[in-house]
């Protein structure tokens, strides 16, 4: 499991092996003690296809090890910054886009589940604050460990990392229905009188929480407080403890109401596959596989140049497997993950989210009969109404249930407020001064993407093109003229234009050529790892031909597939249409 405290904050993730790590749950939180039972991911990972050996530095390596490094001067601090303050701008509104929401937050939901440390503190190394210049990129490998294993694997959703110490396999355990073993816990809301958000039928729409579990006795004040210094940090605030702290695999998925209730929702589909097969391994590996085709064939189609798409899983995404095959022996069993990816493409999406949403009938557009009481959520709303958030003060330990999302807002891009907001070099402006972020430059989100890359010392737009071109796996990308890329913004002290940071040029690339999706670089970057980091697990859907083809949906599901996340929704009861 993964305790987190914000970014720039501290992580701790749990190295002490233990195979104390399933049990299972239902929708409600019951009140029985949790039975632990052995993994079935042990720590060599089996299936995928690794040579254990010791780990050399860190899981993040760089696709391209011999670009030329970013020009960096005595300016180049501030001219980042300059470039951060450009993209918010709210005179220059992003026009709007026909993508639904949820695809955001699922793309934040992918990260958590299998990145995690480059947009954290390591001490002497990757601190943004200040003046600094990039760092050797040895340094970087060695230094800058991917605290997640780095595969579709779901970790994040069933805290069955590799390598647990015991707290973490307890609250692993906590995490799974002491009887119905085949199920996940999860949280019941708190009435706060305006009824139930539906649907669904149930009230299992929270997720579970550190106050059932400290009154049922499950876990106790002083067994926290016992806790080394950085993991007891995870479970206090202004010295009380925190109740309202979600209990998952990834403390960052209730660190706003929107990946909190995407959390939840995959935990209902484990549940709800659950009632169908005999037990939690095929339900945990069914949730996998749907999880995995959905990001290959959902989301990347979705927000990324198609033809591209189609062209890598075609051809395997052969730039991830030269890179995974060149560093995957040093960092057995992590998959490896390219910087460029993790620190500067897969950022993309900060520029979707919205500065508010149409949530439920409370918060959003009214129903008949129902009023509302704000026509839309506000984003600050939605990270207070979380466990990091303490539910905005008000003193309940689970969420209220006016704040449960109404998905059917979520799934269909239909207005300004149903929609997410275009992939383009603006942000929405509560990005930065991000609340539930420590002060100073965590709190610019443009700011401290840029900084962030230019201190691991990512390689240019150029140089990655360069490098694409040069793999001779793809048909050539031609680069944005330099005036295109940095026209109507004035940036003194750094040659933007011809040296690109990364992050900057894919979003740019995306709103001169994408027409609402990625462009062909970021395409590459991303599109290209993620289906890499399925193709190359011998555990995931893909290298599963056991039924005589490649496993689909339609191998469960023969005449009702879950092949979309509207589906998924229908099926786990949350999704009327």
């Amino acid at each position: 499991m993964l305790y987190s405290t914000g970014h720039g904050g501290k992580v701790v993730p749990a190295e002490t092996p233990t195979g104390l790590h399933e049990a299972a749950a239902p929708f409600d939180t019951m009140l029985a003690p949790p039975v632990l039972v052995p993994s079935t991911r042990s720590a060599a990972m089996p299936g995928r296809a690794v040579t254990l050996e010791a780990a050399s530095g860190g899981a993040f390596r760089y696709y391209f090890p011999n670009a030329a490094p970013f020009p960096a001067s005595g300016t180049t601090l501030a001219a980042l910054d300059a470039l951060g303050d450009s993209m918010f701008d709210p005179a220059n509104p992003s026009p709007p886009v026909s993508i639904p929401p949820i695809l955001t937050y699922f793309g934040q939901f992918i990260d958590h589940d299998i990145t995690a440390n480059t947009d954290r503190k390591v001490d002497g190394l990757s601190d943004i604050e200040g003046t600094f210049g990039p760092t050797p990129r040895a340094q970087v490998t060695a230094g800058v460990d991917n605290l997640r294993d780095g595969s579709l694997g779901l970790d994040s959703l069933y805290g069955d990392s590799v390598g647990q110490d015991a707290f973490s396999a307890k609250l692993a355990g906590l995490m799974r229905h002491p009887t119905l073993t085949k199920k996940m816990r999860l949280g019941v809301p708190v009435d706060v009188g305006d009824g139930q958000i539906t649907p669904p039928a149930d009230s299992a729409t929270d997720l579970l929480r550190l106050g059932f579990l400290l009154d049922r006795g499950d876990l106790t004040e002083a067994e926290l407080n016992a806790l080394p210094p950085d993991q007891r940090d995870a479970f206090f605030k202004n010295g009380s403890v925190l109740r309202q702290r979600a209990i998952l695999g990834d403390f960052r998925n209730d660190e706003n109401l929107l990946i909190a209730q995407l959390q939840v929702a995959f935990l209902r589909f484990h549940n709800t596959l659950a009632d169908l097969v005999p037990t939690f391994d095929e339900a945990r590996k069914l949730t996998r596989y749907h999880y995995q085709w959905l990001v290959a064939h959902e989301y990347l189609p979705s927000l990324c140049d198609r033809s591209i798409v189609d062209e890598l899983i075609a051809t395997g995404s052969p730039m991830y497997g030269a890179f995974f095959d060149a560093n995957v022996p040093a960092m057995a069993p992590k998959m490896p993950m390219p910087l460029e990816f993790s620190a500067a493409g897969f950022r993309f999406g900060h520029t979707m989210v919205r500065g508010g949403y149409d949530h439920n009938r409370v918060f959003g557009r009214a129903e008949p009969g129902k009023p509302n009481r704000e026509p839309f959520a506000r984003f600050d709303d939605l990270f207070k109404f979380t466990g990091d958030g303490q539910m905005k003060g008000f003193g309940f330990q689970q969420l209220p249930n006016n704040w449960v999302i109404d998905w059917s807002r979520f799934v269909n891009a239909e207005n300004p407020f149903r929609s997410a907001k275009g992939l383009d070099t603006q942000i929405d402006p509560p990005l930065d001064n991000m609340i539930n972020q420590p002060s100073g430059i965590f709190k610019n989100l443009a700011k401290r993407n840029l900084r962030r890359g230019f201190r691991l010392n990512l390689p240019s737009a150029q140089e990655c093109i360069a490098g694409i071109n040069a793999s001779g796996h793809f048909r050539p990308i031609t680069a944005l003229d330099p005036t295109r890329i940095m026209q109507g913004r004035s940036i003194a002290g750094a040659d933007f234009g011809n040296h690109t940071p990364l992050w900057f040029y894919i979003l740019r690339e995306a709103e001169l050529l994408g027409s609402g999706h990625l462009g062909p670089l970021g395409t590459h970057i991303v599109a290209g790892t993620l289906l890499g980091l399925i193709i190359k697990d011998q555990t995931s859907y893909w290298n599963d031909t056991s039924a005589g083809h490649r496993w689909s949906p339609s191998t469960f599901r023969p005449g009702a597939p879950i092949d979309s996340l509207k589906a998924m929704l229908r099926f786990t009861g949350q999704l009327a249409f």
